[in-house]
C-alpha cells in the first residue's frame, strides 16, 4: 500500500505463547473426509484483538501475534498487520481476503479499496461488502513485522555496509555481456545474498508461512467476530496468484471463491516464472507500447512508425550508455543510465494507462541526452522518474554515494527473500550468465536483468511445494484471468499453470490485451461481468472463456496483438479507466517490486 497508510511495529515476543511445544501443521491428517485444518496453539486465537483506525478507510485495523516458525512457535512471534469490515446487516457471503502481489506489496488496505468507487462515484466494486472483507500485510512486509524492524532507518531492508557496497565492481550497462559484466553481477549476487539473509526472521519470509498466517486469521475472525467462516473467498493478483494457489493446495477443503488474476505459473518455480519474464516485457514493448507511440507520434514526437520508435528508443538508450561510462570514469553516479530507461519503461507498461508516461519518459530522456548539461531537460527527466526511478539499477550506486559517514547501508530487495524461500535456484553460475547472455542478445529490453540471483548465494533450505490441487473438489473450480500480453506474469506461464490443473481450474483470456491486474476497473467489460458472477451470483464456471477488451486510451479502437489468443472481437468502445486512486497505488508497487 502507499507509505502514507503504513505503521511500522516492532517485533512482539509473547512469552505466554514462545514456550509452546511444536505443533503439527495440519490435522486431521488420517482422516481425509474431514476438513484439513491449521492446529493453532489456544494463546493464538484467544488473543485480544486492540482494533484502531485505519484513516479514511471504515475498517478497523490491528496487528496480531502470529509464531514467527509455525512448525516451531517456541521461537517467538511477529505480528501481522490486518484490516476488517464487516457486511452491513446481518447476513453475509462470507470472509473474503485479497493479496496485491509483488512478492513485498502491503495490501492490507486493498481488500476495501477494491470495493470504494472514486471521488467521481466511478469504478470500484461495491458489492464487494457483501462479504465481510478481511486484508493483511504479509508477513515482512507493510505494518506487519519486517525483517531489521527495530532499526528505524532500514526497517524492511536488506542490510550490509556502506564499505562493501563501494567495493562493488561497476558497469554503464550490462546488456553489454562481457567479463566485466559477469564479475558484477556475480559480486551483487553474493552480496545481496548475504544482505537479505542477515536478519534471522528472513528464512521465515516465505509463502508456506504466509498461508499458515491466512488460514490462522480464518480462525481468529471466526473466533473474535461471532461469525462461521469455514470458507474463505479470494481475489489475488500477480504473486498472489502463487499465494492463493498454494492457499488452495494446502487447504483444498477451506476453499470457497477463488479468483486468481494475471497469474504466475504456480505449478513450477520461482525461477522457471524469471525465464519467462525477458519474451514477454519484450512482446509488449514492441508490439504494444511502440505501435501506440506511432499511432500518437503527434504527442510522443518519437516516430511514425514502430520501425522509427525504436530507433529512437536504442539512439536514446545508446547515448545514456555513453553519458553513464563517462560519469562513472569520473567516480560519479549517472543521473540516468541506459537501464534505468529500460527499468522505468518495463514498470510503466503493466498497465495501459502507464503508456503515456512511458512515451513521456521515452521523450524526456531523448531530450536530456541531447542536453545534458540542460537544468531544464534534468529537471523534466527527474519528474517523469521520480517514482520509478527509486528501484532501477543504479540504486546500488546511488546508495553507495549516500551511504558516506555510515557503517550500514540497505538494499530494498526484501520480496526477493520470498523467491529465495520458496523454490530452489540453480547454483551453476556459468549457466545462469550463458542464458543471460543469451536472452540479452534475442530479448534487449530486459533479458539482460535476468542475471544471476542473489538466491545463487542464499544459505536457507527452501520450503518448496509442489501445486497440484489434487484435494480441491473438481466441483469448486477456481477461476483465472489473463490477458493474453502481459509482461509480468507471461500468458504462456498461466496456461501451463492451467493445463496441469485443468479439472480445478476455468481460464479467461483477454485478446489483444496487455494489462496485468485486470479485474476491477479494468479494461474488458467481458471479464468484468464473469468475475461479478461469480463472485456475486453463485455461477460455477466449467469451460474456459475468452474476452475482447477496450481500446488503449486515446485510441478509438483495439488493434489486434499477434499473440498467443485469437479470434475475440472488442466489446467496448472506450477505455475503461481505473479511478481508484488506492488500487492504482498498489498496483504501480507492484509493478516496482516485480522488477526489484
Amino acid at each position: 500500500m502507499p507509505r502514507r497508510f503504513t505503521r511500522w511495529l516492532t517485533v512482539l515476543v509473547a512469552s505466554s505463547v514462545a514456550v509452546l511445544a511444536p505443533v503439527p501443521l495440519l490435522t486431521p491428517s488420517a482422516q481425509a473426509a474431514e476438513p484439513t485444518e491449521l492446529a493453532v496453539p489456544a494463546p493464538y486465537l484467544t488473543q485480544t484483538i486492540s482494533w484502531g483506525d485505519c484513516g479514511d478507510f471504515e475498517s478497523r485495523c490491528a496487528t496480531v501475534a502470529v509464531p514467527m516458525d509455525w512448525q516451531n512457535p517456541s521461537k517467538g512471534d511477529i505480528r501481522i498487520a490486518i484490516a476488517y469490515l464487516k457486511a452491513p446487516g446481518t447476513t453475509s457471503k462470507g470472509l473474503l481476503t485479497t493479496n496485491p502481489g509483488g512478492p513485498g506489496a502491503a495490501g492490507r488496505l486493498l481488500t476495501e479499496a477494491l470495493s470504494l468507487p472514486s471521488e467521481t462515484g466511478q469504478g470500484g466494486k461495491r458489492q464487494l461488502r457483501q462479504y465481510d472483507l478481511l486484508g493483511f500485510d504479509p508477513r515482512g512486509f507493510g505494518a506487519s513485522t519486517n525483517i531489521n524492524d527495530d532499526d528505524e532507518k532500514h526497517r524492511g531492508r536488506c542490510l550490509t555496509t556502506s564499505a562493501k557496497l563501494k567495493k562493488l565492481p561497476v558497469v554503464a550497462d550490462r546488456r553489454v555481456r562481457n567479463r566485466a559484466t559477469h564479475a558484477m553481477e556475480i559480486a551483487e549476487a553474493k552480496l545481496f545474498g548475504e544482505a537479505c539473509a542477515s536478519d534471522p526472521l528472513a528464512r521465515y519470509i516465505n509463502t508456506q508461512q504466509t498461508v499458515w498466517d491466512v488460514d490462522f486469521l480464518r480462525q481468529l475472525m471466526t473466533a473474535n467476530q461471532g461469525r462461521s467462516y469455514d470458507k474463505l473467498n479470494y481475489v489475488g493478483y500477480s504473486y498472489g496468484t502463487w499465494l492463493g494457489a498454494w492457499y488452495a493446495d494446502t487447504f483444498p477443503d477451506r476453499v470457497g471463491r477463488f479468483i486468481l488474476d494475471s497469474n504466475m505459473q504456480w505449478t513450477s518455480s520461482m525461477y522457471v516464472n524469471q525465464t519467462l519474464d525477458s519474451a514477454s516485457f519484450q512482446r509488449r514493448r514492441d508490439k504494444m507500447l511502440f505501435p501506440y507511440l506511432a499511432r500518437h507520434h503527434s504527442y510522443y514526437k518519437l516516430g511514425k512508425s514502430v520501425t522509427a520508435v525504436k530507433k529512437k528508443y536504442e539512439s536514446t538508450r545508446k547515448k545514456l550508455a555513453t553519458q553513464a561510462r563517462k560519469a562513472i570514469k569520473k567516480g560519479k553516479t549517472p543521473v540516468m543510465g541506459p537501464e534505468d530507461l529500460d527499468y522505468v519503461t518495463a514498470s510503466l507498461i503493466y498497465s495501459d494507462e502507464g503508456f503515456a508516461s512511458a512515451g513521456y519518459l521515452i521523450r524526456a530522456s531523448s531530450d536530456f541526452v541531447g542536453k545534458p548539461s540542460s537544468g531544464k531537460y534534468r529537471r523534466t527527466l527527474e519528474k517523469r522518474i521520480k517514482g520509478p526511478m527509486a528501484k532501477a539499477p543504479f540504486l546500488v550506486q546511488r546508495i553507495a554515494s549516500k551511504a558516506k559517514g555510515s557503517d550500514l547501508a540497505s538494499v530494498d530487495l526484501a520480496g526477493t527473500i520470498v523467491r529465495c524461500n520458496d523454490s530452489a535456484q540453480p547454483g551453476n553460475l556459468t549457466a545462469l550468465l550463458k542464458r543471460a547472455d543469451s536472452d540479452a542478445r534475442k530479448y534487449p529490453f530486459t533479458g539482460y536483468l535476468n542475471t544471476v540471483p542473489l538466491c545463487a548465494y542464499w544459505k536457507f533450505k527452501p520450503q518448496t511445494r509442489t501445486i497440484d490441487l489434487a484435494g480441491l473438489p473438481s466441483s469448486n473450480k477456481m477461476l483465472m484471468f489473463q490477458s493474453e500480453g502481459d509482461p509480468a506474469t507471461a500468458y504462456e506461464g498461466a496456461r501451463a499453470a492451467h493445463r496441469k490443473t485443468a479439472s480445478k481450474t476455468v481460464m479467461v483470456s483477454v485478446d489483444n490485451e496487455g494489462q496485468h491486474g485486470l479485474y476491477v476497473d479494468g479494461p474488458s467489460k467481458c471479464l468484468e461481468d464473469l468475475g461479478d458472477a461469480f463472485l456475486f451470483k453463485g455461477w460455477n464456471p466449467t469451460v474456459d472463456r475468452r474476452c475482447g477488451t477496450s481500446p488503449l486510451p486515446d485510441d478509438r479502437k483495439v488493434y489486434p496483438l499477434s499473440g498467443p489468443v485469437s479470434g475475440t472481437s472488442a466489446n467496448a468502445k472506450k477505455a475503461v479507466k481505473a479511478k481508484n486512486a488506492t488500487v492504482k497505488a498498489v498496483r504501480a508497487d507492484v509493478a516496482k517490486r516485480g522488477l526489484s
